[in-house]
This record gives structure tokens, C-alpha cells and sequence, in this order.
């Protein structure tokens, strides 16, 4: 393993361990209010963690296989789950985005990023496109309607940000600055349109907005940026802080960035906030880099979608927590408490990385 590739695990596990001390921060306090046993507590992190090891070497393995039609049996099969959600999906907080499988919950929404990724490569590269502009209406066409599907779940922020990151994606392969800006407007119909259809986006857009303050999303908002201001430089220390303790919901997950600052702080070590975005951006570096060099047009594609779609939502995250967006309830890759979301950022950072070895290699 050489420099770049040892970089590229150290920021992968760097963001996994901050990630797992703030699960275990947050259960403390869980324990004892709800009464959860510790051992159901510890058998669901080995699992989820033992799920993301396996989506991660199969995203390496993914690497190596020539484009065909399991490419597009494995993005209609996550259209497939998507369409179930709306049959018989299960509910939470007024929205329908997971199914039950077993003992477990599946969010199709958070496969579909990346398998729409892989798809839209295959299209390029089947159709003997040799400029991205060839392909670019039917991209958005399909991206367009993944988003809307999502959109109706609801689940705005993830619609909109799925379909900024292909844009950025097409963008960096080639597509024309005109072609962009119009995708952009049908972005931005995409939120008006929520903005009017659905009550809890006129509330997360107000609050943004300083309006409608005295809400529970206000409080929400509020009380994570105290979270931020608490943590200071090094922050309070592991496990000792205080807004997870019924303060700020969703600590481990929605917020998951304003609760390391305030056990971490700026630079406490391992989830302060410079380490945290260091790593976020060392992956990114390294994903475009990879891609710069890989010489193979379906590898390309997907190395940069990959990237750019991880990039894109752990930044809006991150935003989000600083109270430099309105809210979205994203999680942040490999840090939030999600099974859905760490085991498809682990295959498309497995993916990735092996990317990252054969440019090392050459390749």
C-alpha cells in the first residue's frame, strides 16, 4: 500500500472511529433513559460495521468488472425497492423512505444514489459516446425522475442533492456550462414545487429564513449551534456532552456533526471538526485524482460520481449542523447512526479506493 492508498484508508476508518465513539456517547445516555440493553446495542454496531467491511471489498471487486447488464439489473432492482416504499413502506416522522426486511430496515433512497451512478455510466459508454453531451438530456431525464420518485416520499433534500450531484458529475466529464445551468432550474422547480406541496419544507425553509422560530425544527437548529459554540477548541471531552441528553434530537444522526463539536471541538482528536473535514476531503482528492488517471471511460464516470455524490452530502450535512443551510435530516457518511447509508458509501468508497490503488499502480 502506497502513500495515497494509505491516506485513503486512514480517512475511511478516521471518519468510522469518530463515528462509533459518538454511537456509543449518544447510547450511554439512551441506556439509562430507555432502558436499552447494551448487548443489543453492541451486536447492531458489530453488524452494521461487519455489512459496511463486506459492501466495501465488494465495491473493490465491483471495480473490476467490464460494464454489462448487471449494471442495469442492479439500478432497477433499487428502482424496484423504491417503487415499495410507496406499497408498503414503513413510516417515520411523516415520511415512507424504508422497508422492513427482517429484522432489519432498508432505505432504498440511499442504494439508488450510487447504483443510478453506475447506470448513467453504462449508458455512456453501450451508446459509443465519446463526449459526455451526447448523453447528457437522457442523464437528467433519468436522474430526473429517480429524484421525483424520492421527492414524493418525501425526501427533498436527498432528491435535489441526488440530482446536483449527477449534474457536477456531467459537469466535470464534459457537459456545457448552458446544459448545467438548465438542469439547475429544473432543480429548482423540483423545490418550489416542495416548498408548496409539503408543509415540513415551508417550516425548514422559514426557520432558515429566521421565521417561524418558535417551532420544535427552530429548536432543533438553535440547539445545535450551541452544541458548536460549547465545543470550542478542543471541546468537552468524549461522552461528556450535554446537548444529546434530550436536548438535540437525532444526535446521532441528523446532527451528528454538531455532537462531535462539542465532545471534540475544533481539533480534539479523532471527531473534531478540522479532522473530520480533513478526511471528507482527502477522500474527495483522492477519488478525482484517481479519475483524472484511470484511462477507462465507465471507471472514469463512476469514479467521479462516487466522489462527488459523497462529497456533496456529507458537506450539505455539515452545512446543515453549522446553520449554514436549512434543515434536511442527512446523515453523515460513516459518522451518523444508519445501516442503509453505511453500507452504500462503504461499496462506493470500496470502489473507490481500488480506483485509487491502480492509478497509484499505473493502471
Amino acid at each position: 500500500m502506497r502513500t495515497r492508498s494509505f491516506l485513503f484508508i486512514l480517512s475511511v476508518l478516521w471518519l468510522l472511529i469518530s463515528g462509533i465513539l459518538l454511537q456509543w456517547s449518544v447510547f450511554m445516555y439512551k441506556a439509562v433513559i430507555y432502558d436499552v440493553s447494551i448487548v443489543s446495542f453492541a451486536i447492531n454496531n458489530v453488524l452494521r460495521i461487519l455489512f459496511g467491511m463486506a459492501a466495501f471489498f465488494i465495491g473493490m471487486w465491483v471495480y473490476r468488472l467490464r460494464p454489462g447488464g448487471w449494471v442495469s439489473y442492479l439500478f432497477f432492482s433499487s428502482v424496484a425497492l423504491l417503487i415499495l416504499t410507496f406499497m408498503g413502506g414503513k413510516a417515520f416522522g411523516g415520511a415512507t423512505r424504508w422497508l422492513a426486511v427482517g429484522p432489519f430496515t432498508v432505505q432504498p433512497s440511499e442504494f439508488i444514489k450510487y447504483s443510478l451512478i453506475m447506470y448513467l455510466a453504462y449508458l455512456y459508454v453501450s451508446e459509443g459516446r465519446t463526449r459526455i453531451v451526447g448523453i447528457y438530456w437522457k442523464a437528467l431525464i433519468i436522474s430526473g425522475l429517480v429524484s421525483l420518485a424520492i421527492l414524493f416520499q418525501p425526501n427533498l433534500s436527498t432528491a435535489v442533492l441526488l440530482l446536483t450531484s449527477v449534474v457536477i458529475t456531467l459537469f466535470l466529464l464534459g457537459a456545457t456550462l448552458p446544459q448545467v445551468i438548465t438542469s439547475m432550474l429544473f432543480a429548482a422547480f423540483m423545490a418550489v414545487f416542495a416548498y408548496n406541496a409539503f408543509p415540513h419544507v415551508r417550516e425548514r425553509i422559514k426557520i432558515f429564513l429566521g421565521q417561524n422560530v418558535s417551532s420544535y425544527k427552530a429548536a432543533q437548529v438553535i440547539q445545535a449551534k450551541v452544541s458548536v459554540v460549547r465545543g470550542g477548541l478542543l471541546g468537552k471531552g468524549p461522552g461528556m456532552g450535554l446537548q444529546k441528553l434530550g436536548y438535540l434530537p437525532s444526535a446521532d444522526k441528523d446532527y451528528a456533526f454538531s455532537n462531535l463539536m462539542e465532545e471534540y471541538g475544533i481539533f480534539g482528536i479523532p471527531g473534531g471538526a478540522f479532522w473530520i473535514i480533513s478526511a471528507i476531503l482527502m477522500i474527495t482528492w483522492l477519488g478525482l485524482w484517481a479519475a483524472q488517471r484511470n484511462r477507462d471511460a465507465f471507471r472514469q464516470f463512476v469514479l467521479v460520481g462516487f466522489t462527488v455524490t459523497f462529497f456533496t452530502f456529507s458537506f450539505v450535512h455539515i452545512g446543515v449542523n453549522l446553520g449554514l443551510l436549512p434543515p434536511t435530516g442527512l446523515p453523515l457518511p460513516f459518522v451518523s447512526y444508519g445501516g442503509s447509508a453505511l453500507v452504500s458509501t462503504a461499496f462506493a468508497l470500496g470502489y473507490v479506493f481500488r480506483g485509487v490503488l491502480e492509478a497509484e499502480r499505473g493502471r
